[in-house]
C-alpha cells in the first residue's frame, strides 16, 4: 500500500510539473532564404549590421556563406545575412543556388556567349554550339533571368540552354 501511495505521489507531482510548463507556438519556416548562398567578391568584403553601419569586419575574397535573411536597400542593393547581426552587401558579393545538372547549350551562330558573375560577356571564352555541360549553380539577374554555371566565374544564360538533366546532389 505504502509502495502504491508512492507511486501515484510521484505521477502526480510529475502530471503537474507538466500541465504548469509553458508552450511556444513557432512558425515552421527555413532559417535560409530558399537555399541561397553567397560568394564573396570584394577583396575582402565588409561586414554590416542590419541597420547598415559598418562592423568594421571583414569576409574573405571567395568564400561562401549560407544566406538567412535578406534586406533589400534603397539604394538598388541588397544586405545578405551571415551571422546572427552581420550582414554582406551584394555589391561585394553574388547570391546562387546550388542546382547540379548537365545542361545542352545551342546558338544559330555556332557559339554560346559565356558571362562572369556580373553578367558581363566574356571576349575570350565561348562555348561550341550542340555541347553538354556540367554546371553545379545557378545565378539570377536582378530580373530573374538564370544563368549556369559551366566553370569557375563562367556562366551561360538560360535562354541558350537547350536540355537540362538533373543529378542527384551528395
Amino acid at each position: 500500500m505504502k509502495k502504491k501511495t508512492i507511486i501515484v505521489v510521484i505521477v502526480s507531482l510529475l502530471l503537474l510539473g507538466f500541465s504548469s510548463m509553458n508552450y511556444s507556438n513557432v512558425k515552421a519556416e527555413s532559417v535560409t532564404s530558399a537555399g541561397y548562398y553567397a560568394e564573396v567578391s570584394a577583396d575582402p568584403a565588409d561586414l554590416y549590421s542590419s541597420t547598415g553601419s559598418d562592423l568594421s569586419e571583414t569576409l574573405p575574397y571567395k568564400s561562401t556563406w549560407k544566406i538567412g535573411h535578406i534586406i533589400n536597400e534603397s539604394n538598388n542593393t541588397q544586405l545578405y545575412r551571415v551571422g546572427s547581426d552581420e550582414y554582406l552587401n551584394s555589391k561585394q558579393s553574388f547570391l546562387y543556388q546550388k542546382r547540379p545538372e548537365v545542361i545542352g547549350v545551342s546558338d544559330a551562330s555556332g557559339q554560346v556567349p559565356v558571362y562572369d558573375h556580373n553578367f558581363v560577356e566574356s571576349t575570350e571564352v565561348a562555348l561550341k554550339s550542340n555541347t553538354y555541360w556540367y554546371s553545379d549553380t545557378v545565378i539570377y539577374t536582378s530580373s530573374g533571368m538564370p544563368f549556369a554555371r559551366v566553370a569557375t566565374d563562367e556562366y551561360v544564360p538560360f535562354y541558350e540552354v537547350t536540355s537540362e538533366s538533373f543529378t542527384q546532389a551528395f
